[in-house]
């Protein structure tokens, strides 16, 4: 055989060779990474310094990734809490909603009511790994919306009461227990409200920043009826912690004590989220905070009809009722929500609290609120897990914000007069039902 025809056959196995990788490309080609975007805010909810807002993400991320070879997650960063609301609704007014976002209180009943959100119930049905009943049920809950699910929690805050210890030895006053009452609370209050040096002014104050909501938290008083179309202001339980929390307030003869006073220790007692007392315990928060006394926190105050409970929010976290990837988007969401090693970076990484009751009261939180916080601390993961198993449930209905917005303007000013208290709030009362009814 010459040279010549060598050459033609191996030219055309190559062209063989060739067309069949070609062919192979066409029939098989290289697949396709499927993008999953997420929507999220810079900081956190609950307005107290946080260095470390994206760290759980980005791990959470790669995490998924790795597991999803193929799946690729991007989100805009940078995007403040203030600005967040209305980011997200520009996205919806486009169509642009990210498959799995983070979900604002304010915006939850909005966008389930005007299909933002996928409704998550079928998701839930068939996922046989999934236990609602891992969950604390107020949080859980805090993502449902007309007996259906809409978005699963992600970090959960509880208001606790601040006890000044050092204000208190001063006067001879031992810290209550978690089993206190609006009685005890009470004759606290009115034994260290004083003018202490003499110019007959106020200058010690029992409570700072208690209002008439936290009564009703702990009084079992729900404003309104489940579907949201009644008020429930001349309730009993309603008007009776209007009226302690007005009680108080008199204490002080209506002198208001500012922020100025609590931190200088002049005040016994203050409602404050746990993610403050979180940021501010530790070193070196605490210097430039409460440096001149000697703090720590318990539950609120029982009401005669109720118990020592008090409002939680909840961080929550849905999919686009839009998205592409409904399984993908939902399996990410778990991985957020539910996944415990997720969950427990909360304590690592943030002031908030783990939504599931295993990840709260676990040795392992115990010991990293430990290291930050203090030895005491053992106390505080059983206090957590007592608060968070009886976290209210709030009425879910759209413009519940705008009304809630509008009663506590008229409770304010309610709480400062001196008559009429029982015609002032039925005419609130009238005023909200027409609003709830229109």
């Amino acid at each position: 055989m010459g040279k010549m025809a060598v050459w033609w056959k191996r030219l055309v196995a190559v062209g063989l060779i060739l067309s069949i990788f070609a062919i192979a490309l066409v029939v098989n080609p290289k697949e396709k990474k499927t993008v999953l975007t997420f929507g999220m805010f810079a900081g956190n909810q609950w307005d107290v310094p946080d260095d470390d807002c994206y760290k759980i993400i980005d791990e959470t991320i790669a995490e998924f990734e790795k597991e999803h070879p193929n799946v690729e997650i991007k989100y805009d960063s940078g995007i403040l809490k203030d600005d967040y609301s209305e980011w997200i609704s520009e996205k919806a007014l486009k169509g642009e909603v990210p498959d799995v976002f983070m979900v604002l209180p304010e915006d939850f009943n909005t966008f389930s009511s005007v299909g933002v959100l996928k409704n998550l119930d079928s998701l839930i049905l068939k996922d046989r790994e999934f236990q609602k009943e891992d969950y604390y049920q107020g949080s859980f809950q805090a993502g449902e919306f007309e007996d259906s699910q809409y978005a699963l929690p992600y970090e959960s805050v509880p208001t606790l009461m601040f006890v000044n210890k050092t204000l208190l030895k001063k006067e001879g006053i031992k810290v209550p227990n978690n089993q206190w009452t609006w009685n005890d609370f009470y004759i606290i209050c009115k034994q260290v409200t004083k003018d202490t040096d003499g110019d007959g002014k106020t200058d010690q104050f029992g409570v700072y920043n208690y209002d008439w909501e936290d009564a009703v938290y702990s009084n079992g008083g729900g404003l309104f009826n489940k579907n949201g179309t009644v008020c429930n202001l001349t309730g009993e339980s309603v008007q009776n912690a209007v009226l302690f929390a007005k009680k108080i307030h008199q204490l002080s003869g209506y002198q208001i004590p500012t922020s100025n006073d609590f931190d200088t220790g002049k005040i016994a007692f203050c409602p404050m989220k746990f993610s403050e007392f979180r940021a501010y315990k530790p070193y070196p928060w605490r210097i430039n905070k409460y440096f001149e006394f000697e703090w720590d926190c318990i539950r609120l105050p029982a009401g005669l009809d109720g118990e020592n409970q008090s409002n939680v929010d909840h961080l929550l976290i849905g999919i686009s009722n839009r998205t592409k990837h409904s399984q993908l988007a939902w399996e990410f969401l778990k991985k957020l929500s539910y996944e415990k090693e997720t969950q427990q970076k909360l304590f690592s990484y943030s002031h908030g609290v783990s939504v599931l009751k295993s990840v709260t009261n676990s040795k392992t939180a115990e010991k990293i609120l430990e290291k930050d916080m203090g030895k005491d601390i053992g106390v505080q993961v059983k206090l957590l897990d007592d608060v968070m198993k009886q976290a209210g449930v709030m009425p879910k209905f759209r413009g519940y914000n705008t009304v809630l917005q509008y009663i506590d303007s008229e409770m304010n000013q309610i709480m400062l007069k001196d008559e009429d208290f029982d015609e002032d709030i039925l005419k609130v009362k009238r005023t909200v039902d027409h609003m709830l009814n229109e």
